[in-house]
């Protein structure tokens, strides 16, 4: 399998894969149900939109598109609906979970219950998200932008580790992954050098691995080999990162959304750590993100099986 370097790779690769089911947690917005339909369409998915009924059906019925396309499963309220969702992935009767509607709040803490959640004991949620961006030549895969306020050097090497998982699942065997700090030298004062130093050294030691991984390295340096050669830095990464490990959310969160707004970026998000794909999306993003956020979710289904 060659690596896949756009979104629409994707798309077409998991066209002819196996078809899971999706449980869509308050699907009853216009952006979701969307974005669901498109994928059930295209056979990448079945579905069961878990919410108000009613507001489906009108739903529906406004866009145009046949309520036989999915199950739907009533739920009163956003929280009923996302452990219903929760429940009927655990109860295999569907592989993914998706947020439709709710928030992210009580979407998580459905995913989270000890009892009824789809977090296994010692678990670590992590938020992955593959972006295109059209000045840069293949896929991005970034984390954390949406989970972990600020990863310690442990939850680092699950979040990297995850996002090799991803890369795999894409066909890249030995993906190249940046950790970025603010400069490419070791400083004491800056604990995401310091840390970005250790899992490199981790990664040379062969404690980590199926990745050319290196750190810290600055954001230029990481994606541009003409930074690189200006600054006279020998990397093996080389400004071709496959991967960018942030040091926190703050800075994960910025150049998502700095690249979905100003330069255009297109993004799949799914939530790793948990025992089925969970797509993780804002309720702000439009039917395409979550169209490509359900076909990543598919692929790592797929991958699982």
């Amino acid at each position: 399998m060659k690596p896949i370097r756009k979104l629409k790779d994707l798309f077409e690769t998991v066209k002819g894969e196996s078809t899971p089911t999706v449980a869509v947690a308050a699907g009853q917005d216009p952006e979701t149900v969307q974005a669901v339909y498109r994928a059930v369409k295209e056979d990448i998915v079945k579905a069961s939109l878990v919410g108000d009924e009613a507001t489906i059906l009108n739903v529906c019925k406004e866009m145009k598109i046949d309520p036989a396309s999915f199950e739907c499963v009533q739920a009163d309220d956003d929280m009923s609906a996302a452990g219903r969702a929760v429940q009927l992935v655990r109860e295999k009767k569907a592989d993914i979970l998706m947020k439709g509607m709710v928030k992210t709040t009580t979407y998580m803490k459905a995913i989270l219950d000890k009892e009824d959640g789809l977090l296994p004991a010692d678990g670590l949620l992590s938020h992955i998200a593959v972006m295109e961006i059209p000045s840069y030549p293949k896929l991005l895969i970034v984390s954390d932008a949406a989970i972990i306020p600020a990863p310690d050097l442990e939850q680092k090497v699950q979040i990297l580790k995850y996002t090799i998982e991803v890369a795999n699942a894409l066909g890249n065997p030995m993906p190249k992954a940046a950790l970025v700090s603010a400069t490419e030298t070791i400083s004491f004062k800056v604990q995401s050098s310091v840390d970005a130093a250790v899992i490199t050294a981790m990664t040379q030691r062969k404690q980590i691995t199926g990745a050319i991984v290196d750190g810290p390295l600055a954001l230029d340096v990481s994606i541009s080999p003409e930074h690189c050669a200006i600054k006279g830095l020998d990397s093996p990464i080389n400004g071709e990162s496959d991967i960018l490990i942030f040091p926190n959310i703050e800075t994960a969160n910025t150049f998502y959304k700095c690249s979905i707004l100003l330069a255009r970026g297109r993004a799949a998000s799914m939530v790793a750590g948990t025992t089925a794909p969970v797509v993780l999306t804002s309720r702000a993003d439009d039917d395409d993100t979550k169209f490509f956020s359900i076909v990543l979710a598919a692929r790592m289904a797929a991958q699982r099986t």
